[in-house]
């Protein structure tokens, strides 16, 4: 019973690109839960917590055993806010100071860092890329001529183009984006910017690619930039019905008698960010955080 379980689970995730992930977890329960009711569920997930799971991680696992028994067909006990709690102190979701951010860009305007470390920084601390987005970039997707950029994003996001500002020109065309990078490679390249940065005490704070991007949303926010804007700037996935349609509607790109060249209407939105950005002037020669 337990292979059609999965088997049937598998068939649902055919389109997704962490399969053997949620795969993984989903065998996990039935090799070890004692029944297919709630009170086996409430018993797996204590057995989890005992074990020290974190509560994020005790979330997604019931998500994973509600999508295995939803797709096959199986009574699900449980309603609606039921799922377990994650509390704001259960997780460690540190994000960087904007002395620290200012650090690393002096670092890579000082040539300090490989091509490839100032290019990630350039674009982590512009667009707020994950590890993901980054290594999923290929040349087609810079076209430094017409000063774009397209994120293929992750997590059911919006792909899309992005406005190249020129601070960080020069920084993207250094870099060899024929070369592929794996995810463990990128998050190592990160602790070397900044043991580079001379910031090399802060690497026991588990900080990462996203402690940028927290920053960058949290600053955008405090600079007035609308929730909604910033979000879409981000490449979150937008809610249900919100804008969903106009944002697939748009073209993406215009064929004409002297070639093709990508629309980037969409993009256009991403001259006011710059304009309140907060770690854009940080690219630009000799800025000083104000007050300092």
């Amino acid at each position: 019973m337990q292979d059609t379980l999965l088997e049937k689970y598998a068939e649902n995730l055919s389109n997704s690109s962490n399969k053997t992930y949620y795969l993984s977890y989903a065998r996990d329960f039935l090799d070890h839960t004692d029944g297919l009711d709630r009170a086996s569920i409430d018993r797996y997930l204590n057995t989890l917590r005992g074990k020290g799971r974190k509560p994020g991680t005790v979330n997604f696992t019931f998500r994973v055993i509600r999508r295995l028994f939803t797709v096959n067909g199986l009574a699900w006990e449980y309603h609606r806010g039921e799922a377990p709690a994650i509390g704001q102190r259960d997780e460690y979701r540190p994000q960087l100071s904007a002395d620290v951010i200012l650090a690393m860009i002096e670092t890579a305007q000082s040539g300090k860092l490989y091509p490839a470390e100032s290019c990630f920084l350039s674009l982590s601390t512009i667009y707020g890329l994950r590890r993901e987005e980054m290594v999923n970039l290929y040349p087609e997707d810079v076209d430094l001529a017409n000063s774009s950029i397209y994120v293929s994003t992750v997590k059911f996001g919006r792909q899309r183009y992005h406005l190249i500002p020129p601070e960080i020109h020069p920084y993207l065309a250094g870099h060899d984006f024929s070369r592929s990078y794996g995810l463990a490679t990128v998050s190592q390249m990160f602790k070397r910017i900044l043991t580079k940065s001379g910031l090399g005490g802060l690497k026991s704070q588990r900080l990462g690619w996203h402690s940028i991007r927290r920053a960058m949303f949290d600053g955008l926010i405090n600079s007035g930039v609308n929730p909604l804007a910033a979000r879409a700037f981000l490449r979150w996935k937008a809610a249900t019905g919100d804008m969903a349609m106009p944002a697939r509607y748009y073209g993406n790109v215009i064929v004409g008698l002297k070639g093709t060249k990508p629309v980037l209407e969409e993009a256009k939105g991403d001259e006011d960010i710059f304009e309140k950005h907060p770690f854009l002037a940080m690219w630009k020669p000799n800025f000083k955080i104000a007050g300092e």
